[in-house]
């Protein structure tokens, strides 16, 4: 969460201490909006992303009275909220982006309450394939030294000044586990595990953007939900459809790539390759990997820049695998992997049906492996795999989808990825306002990787023009 005056961490500030002052001030204001709409001048705001934070954004500001239009680039609103359903088997859902809401994600929780938006529980307990032995949840965890050595390593991380955090920024979070006593063994599990958090190595994560995402969590048991707690009950799609239907019909633009955006006193031109829109003010809730294919004038500068250059998006295929039957051997299964896939999970969990989903979720390099092969190579490599779980995947499978987001052109990638260095460097400069342009997005919240940190921002910017 953003608050729009204070673009630096302060010691007593974390990555989860969220700044809610402007997101409220936005949900109380809406109401008092619309009682004395009538009794000022309508203002206007073009908003670039119909993504989660786009949407959010745009439904709080039209609730207080504004006129939005939003502009998105793709066919489709939504972003990286995408739900699938296989023709064979139009009754079951499965997510090609993202997926989980956790019990800590209080604005989307929020958010789905306000919109009679069902949410449903959606958690796993965790099997563990790794050297070609699978183990069952209960049968694996984590030795008494490395859970000690995280037990003091929290204790004195909750003590950490700026410095201290900015001196653990440094280091990426494989070295860093290793430095606090963790043994090998275990690293190599957390290294499985934590990456999907990331969509790359945790050899490539900033150890403080770490430590804060898993501080006050159970992060050295093996079922620890790591927020992945509750889905939407029909897709997340269903979410994204709540937001556009609140919002005046014609306001979302679809196929509307943005070519420039123009600031002129008192107003901001957002220009297509067919269209212009004015207003008042932007939100540009597009991820920072497009940045700098967009013309501003006035230009960024060239820090800003440079940060939308440096910043990385995480490298993640999704494969959903639909079956004729269940073989697995839970309904709450989930596989942490070290062969080509990270994970493997029940996508239709709580979902009625003979048939079932199995998604797989490679991150980095093996995420590169999957994408470049051809579908049946691909479907026969994470077969596999799933031969370790049963014989009987194979002849089961029926279809499979693909999702590999780094050759995705409206992101290149998943979500966003701070390397060692990188979160109180560049973070400050992707989040502050350039004009009357206000940002919002995943690689700006608290939540990278998840919806909250989409929708936490757009509250936020939002917040922002409201006051």
């Amino acid at each position: 969460m953003i608050h729009r005056t204070s673009w630096m961490k302060s010691s007593a500030v974390s990555r989860r201490s969220f700044l809610v002052s402007s997101a409220m001030a936005a949900c109380g204001l809406s109401l008092e909006a619309q009682r004395v709409r009538t009794a000022r001048p309508q203002h206007s705001c073009v908003i670039v992303g119909a993504g989660l934070a786009g949407l959010t954004a745009a439904y709080r500001l039209s609730a207080a009275g504004w006129k939005v239009t939003v502009l998105e680039a793709r066919n489709r609103a939504g972003g990286r909220a995408w739900t699938y359903r296989f023709a064979q088997a139009p009754e079951l859902t499965c997510e090609m982006g993202g997926e989980w809401i956790g019990k800590d994600h209080k604005q989307i929780l929020a958010l789905a309450r306000e919109l009679n938006v069902a949410l449903e529980p959606h958690t796993y307990r965790v099997w563990l394939l790794q050297q070609d032995q699978l183990r069952a949840p209960g049968s694996w965890g984590f030795s008494e030294k490395s859970q000690a050595a995280w037990k003091k390593f929290m204790e004195q991380y909750k003590k950490y000044d700026e410095h201290e955090k900015r001196r653990l920024d440094d280091y990426d979070w494989w070295t860093w586990l290793g430095k606090i006593g963790m043994t090998e063994e275990d690293r190599r599990i957390r290294e499985i595990m934590d990456s999907t958090d990331y969509g790359e190595s945790i050899r490539e994560v900033s150890a403080f953007v770490a430590a804060d995402e898993y501080v006050d969590t159970d992060y050295i048991n093996p079922n620890n939900t790591d927020e992945m707690d509750y889905h939407v009950r029909g897709g997340n799609s269903e979410l994204v459809n709540a937001l556009v239907a609140r919002l005046p019909a014609g306001s979302v633009h679809l196929n509307s790539a943005v070519t420039s955006i123009t600031q002129k006193p008192g107003k901001v031109t957002a220009a297509t390759a067919t269209e212009s829109f004015t207003a008042d003010a932007c939100i540009f809730a597009a991820p920072a990997s497009v940045l700098n294919s967009i013309q501003f004038e006035p230009a960024l500068s060239p820090f800003k820049a440079l940060a939308a250059d440096e910043l990385e998006y995480g490298r993640i295929i999704k494969s959903q695998m639909l079956f004729d039957k269940r073989f697995w051997p839970a309904e709450d299964f989930s596989l942490m992997s070290d062969e080509t896939s990270h994970q493997y999970y029940h996508s239709t969990l709580g979902q009625a049906g003979p048939h079932g989903i199995l998604c797989s979720y490679a991150c980095g390099d093996k995420a590169d492996v999957l994408a470049a092969q051809s579908k049946a190579d691909r479907q026969a490599q994470l077969m596999r795999d799933l031969a370790a779980v049963s014989p009987d995947a194979a002849a089961a499978l029926i279809d499979s989808f693909d999702q590999p987001w780094q050759s995705d052109p409206w992101v290149h990638g998943a979500y966003a990825i701070y390397r060692p260095g990188q979160w109180f460097r560049i973070r400050p400069l992707l989040e502050e306002p350039h004009g009357k342009v206000l940002f919002a997005g995943e690689h700006i919240g608290d939540w990278q990787g998840f919806m909250e940190g989409a929708v936490s921002t757009g509250e936020s910017a939002a917040g922002h023009l409201l006051h």
